[in-house]
């Protein structure tokens, strides 16, 4: 069986040296081609649409265009490139943003660089959403029951009520149910807050 192809990589960030030092930890492994960079998000647009690439590993934190309008921008293009967030916080509000955005992944850059590769071909891969779980400070009594939770982990995967419907083998409309009932237990209203609830506790 033939090797699988390098994953064609586009490095979005606005600190050169740090993309030169990704650039050569991603490539050392050599599974991974960045295949361009970009310092800004507009010229990272354009790259993605030009190059089409596996995976783009984009910085939240750029002057003008941010990581999260980046990823939204492309998604409206229909770019085949899925969206890898490198960030430098681990803050919630940013994680369930990038998942409404589209984002297949997460990662943080505190972590190692060996986990950042392993994050870029899982992505690649399509397998799922891949994510740096955030780490609670303290436990917490969970209010909802197992299966809300399952529930609300889905829905922080980024899968919809149908989808979240097959994954458990029950009916949308017990799924329905399940956020429902969810949302009352956490004093929630909307999707986003149940889902940032979920990343604060380090439940998904």
């Amino acid at each position: 069986m033939s090797a699988l192809p390098p994953v064609r990589t586009v490095l979005i960030d606005d600190h050169p040296a740090l993309r030169a030092g990704v650039r050569g930890v991603l490539e050392q492994s050599g599974r991974i081609d960045v295949v361009g960079e970009a310092s800004d998000g507009e010229e990272g647009v354009e790259l993605c649409v030009r190059l089409e690439p596996n995976v783009v590993l984009l910085d939240m934190e750029m002057p003008g265009m941010d990581g999260i309008a980046v990823a939204e921008r492309l998604r409206e293009l229909s770019v085949p490139t899925r969206v890898l967030a490198y960030s430098a916080y681990d803050d919630a509000a940013y994680v369930t943003a990038m998942l409404q955005a589209g984002a297949a992944g997460y990662v943080t850059k505190d972590k190692p660089m060996a986990l950042v590769a392993e994050a870029v071909e899982a992505v690649a891969r399509g397998e799922g959403r891949w994510f740096v779980s955030i780490t609670p400070p303290n436990p917490v009594e969970i209010p909802i029951s197992e299966r809300e939770l399952d529930v609300v982990r889905l829905m922080a995967r980024g899968h919809d009520n149908n989808e979240i419907a097959d994954e458990l083998g029950i009916s949308p409309n017990t799924v329905r149910n399940h956020v429902s009932a969810a949302y009352e237990k956490l004093g929630v209203s909307s999707w986003r807050q149940a889902v940032a609830w979920a990343w604060e506790q380090g439940l998904v």
